[in-house]
């Protein structure tokens, strides 16, 4: 499983601005990646969050500790 810190900064950015809607400026490159780490889906509208991205970013939105 993917913890917080293992991500990159802009990895990070990408799925707190993903957890608030939809993204259009993610790139192609940044959306592979974080569908590689299971932290995003591709959806028919494009590519989201997943359910693992979301649960990672809420749990670091209020401090969980991290596994």
């Amino acid at each position: 499983m993917t913890a917080w810190n293992d991500l990159t900064d802009d990895e990070q950015t990408a799925l707190k601005r993903m957890n608030r809607g939809p993204y259009p400026a993610l790139s192609q490159d940044m959306a592979a990646r974080l569908i590689l780490l299971g932290m995003a889906v591709e959806r028919p509208t494009g590519v989201g969050i997943s359910r693992a991205g979301r649960e990672l970013v809420i749990d670091y939105l209020i401090g969980a500790p991290e596994n």
